[in-house]
């Protein structure tokens, strides 16, 4: 499994706002997109997406920001506000001149370099990095149409294929109510109790689930209620979650279809996972996604675990993708423990 594929270079401003939409998974809209180098232990940079603030709280949402960007380990920064102003605008009218005036301020407290600062709206790019006429000028330059194409072409090569909208992103792992109603009978509808043989069991079926799937294998990625019900009661239990997942982070399967398959059977569980028993199957989606390079559906997905408060492998996986770990780093550890201790009863339980 390949953590950090190989990325076309970020050379200008026309290449950098060309790779938001496929490092984010999304076409951005009215946010800031943060391209953080230099962190520790990775090769690409860290992405980082947050919504454009008011003016009246742009200060307060600059400084956060630029504390999330130094909680990263990171040296350097490009950012990139997506805008919806008309490409006649000027630099001072648009609406994040003053969020980023105040982001370059805090990121230079904090010692955070800071390298290209654009606002854009996609077909042009105003420079904010500094009050220069002569390199931040205040009218808009057309972004190069043929270098944005050709970046899109490389992303596309290298399996990145951004959804239109983050709407259309929500909607893959939104809840469908219809469906969680029916889990949710077939969740009541049978009681089962915690022996070592059930566990094994469950570790065989989920195997089977999320990892026997996809092209390879030709076998489906289909869910009825009732599998779904299963795979819910299953991933509850914390040591039958804790084998599963290593198998899926360890797993070095190369098939990218094969991968896929997995994501779309985890996205169909956690649509269909009805209230009080979402936070398992979110969390587990959102570490695959983030190994697999999809930071955009792994902080999605862990806002639907957010949903139910108090899940400690969402407040892990939330600190450890805020921070910009490597996600080679966790899967390294995770290979270093046996399935054994996966399984050990200590300090172990069923969470409510």
């Amino acid at each position: 499994m390949t953590v950090e594929p190989s990325l076309p270079p970020i050379t200008c401003p026309s290449t950098l706002v060309a790779s938001c939409a496929p490092l984010l998974g999304f076409a951005p809209r009215d946010c800031l997109v943060a391209f953080i180098h230099g962190v520790p232990g990775r090769r690409s940079p860290v992405i980082l997406r947050v919504d454009l603030p008011a003016p009246d709280s742009a200060a307060l949402a600059a400084r956060h920001t630029a504390t999330c960007i130094s909680g990263t380990g990171g040296a350097a920064v490009d950012v990139v506000a997506w805008v919806g102003a008309e490409s006649s605008a000027t630099r001072r009218a648009l609406p994040s001149t003053c969020f980023l005036a105040h982001l370059a301020e805090f990121l230079g407290q904090v010692g955070v370099e800071v390298g290209a600062m654009l606002s854009t709206n996609g077909q042009v790019w105003w420079s904010q990095a500094c009050d220069d006429p002569t390199c931040c000028p205040e009218q808009a330059t057309a972004l190069d149409n043929e270098r944005v194409t050709a970046v899109q072409a490389e992303y596309v090569f290298a399996g990145y294929a951004p959804l239109a909208g983050r709407e259309e992103l929500a909607t893959r792992v939104a809840r469908d109510h219809t469906r969680a109603a029916t889990v949710e009978r077939a969740l009541h509808r049978r009681q089962v109790q915690l022996t070592p043989r059930w566990r094994a069991t469950q570790i065989r079926f989920l195997t089977g689930l999320l990892l026997e799937v996809g092209s390879c294998t030709g076998t489906p990625s289909t869910t009825t209620p009732a599998s779904t019900a299963r795979a819910l009661r299953a991933l509850a239990d914390i040591r039958v979650r804790d084998v599963v997942l290593r198998r899926l982070v360890v797993d070095d399967r190369t098939c990218a279809e094969c991968w896929s398959a997995t994501v779309e059977v985890l996205c169909g569980l956690l649509r269909g996972a009805p209230a009080g028993a979402t936070a398992p199957v979110a969390t587990v989606l959102a570490l695959v996604a983030w190994m697999r390079g999809d930071g955009a559906l792994a902080t999605m997905s862990l806002q639907r675990a957010a949903e139910e408060s108090g899940y400690r492998l969402a407040e892990l996986a939330e600190r450890l993708i805020a921070s910009g770990t490597d996600p080679a780093i966790w899967r390294e550890s995770l290979r270093e423990l046996p399935e054994s201790e996966c399984l050990d009863p200590s300090g172990r339980g069923t969470p409510p």
